[in-house]
């Protein structure tokens, strides 16, 4: 009779591959996390950033100039 020990081996290899521990599954999920809220971090940036560059444009637009007399 074969010994099954090879092929006990290669199944637990294989599941190994397909199905990581669990230390390396939840590194993987906290890292996906980190990277999405990093890009909605960004994202509310780049808005905030437009948004203030708006209204300060709309603040120091150039007005026309009024001379004071001082007669």
């Amino acid at each position: 009779m074969p010994n099954p020990e090879p092929l006990h081996q290669l199944v637990l290899t294989a599941l190994n591959r397909l199905f990581p521990e669990g230390g390396q599954a939840t590194a993987r999920r906290n890292a996906w996390a980190a990277m999405s809220n990093n890009a909605s971090w960004a994202r509310d940036r780049r808005e905030a950033d437009a948004a203030m560059a708006a209204a300060l444009s709309r603040v120091s637009a150039p007005t026309a100039t009024r001379r004071i007399s001082t007669v």
